[in-house]
């Protein structure tokens, strides 16, 4: 996102960063954007994410028990939760706030660039009316190529599984658990908090997945 944002600013663009009082990976005092920072967490702990990585790199390089890498998926599970119901809660917060969202109105901006992964952007986008830009192509129901293309299983290799567009049967059976699991990642991390925030704001008709499609 930062590469992103500073080749629009060499290119004469004007960027408006929008982040939380929290947020440990963007400078607020920047020359390539202004930021606006909003008085709320998005609940990015940045020491939880560096247990993750580190426990995560360990046992891909020196291997593990089955029950030690479910404990991992576990806590991601946890930690993912977590993330998604503050970052929601101060997505509310700028809704709510009169002043901040009239001034980002009367910003005329050309569009929304935002990360995915999870929501806030992409809601934000819909509620001022802008075309939306997403910087990767992973969301918060896994592979963007899903959402929007025919994603079949015996040639569709889930993220993750380590798999090709060429599987033995074996691996199929594999690729179909590593589905089954997204589908659970899903359903446990994401329809408790994004259900009901998009049928609060945008109407009970709506389905959040629309959004980012």
């Amino acid at each position: 996102m930062n590469v992103i944002i500073e080749e629009l600013h060499s290119r004469g663009h004007d960027v408006t960063v929008l982040c939380p009082s929290d947020i440990w990976y963007i400078k607020v005092d920047s020359p390539h954007y202004k930021a606006i920072t909003v008085n709320s967490s998005a609940g990015f702990n940045r020491q939880n994410f560096k247990s993750y990585i580190i426990n995560t790199v360990n046992m891909r390089r020196y291997g593990s028990s089955f029950w030690s890498r479910l404990s991992l998926e576990y806590d991601r599970l946890q930690m993912f939760y977590q993330v998604g119901k503050e970052l929601l809660e101060m997505v509310e917060d700028i809704f709510d706030d009169k002043e901040l969202m009239q001034s980002l109105f009367d910003g005329k901006y050309d569009l929304v660039l935002t990360d995915p992964s999870v929501g806030g952007g992409v809601f934000l986008s819909h509620r001022l009316g802008l075309p939306l830009v997403l910087n990767v192509r992973w969301t918060i129901q896994g592979e963007g190529h899903k959402a929007i293309a025919p994603f079949p299983l015996s040639y569709s290799p889930i993220p993750r599984s380590e798999l090709t567009d060429k599987m033995t049967f074996m691996q199929r059976v594999k690729n179909f658990l590593y589905y089954i699991f997204t589908c659970f990642q899903i359903w446990y991390i994401v329809e408790p908090n994004y259900k009901p925030f998009v049928h609060r704001h945008f109407g009970k008709d709506v389905h959040y997945m629309e959004l980012f499609q």
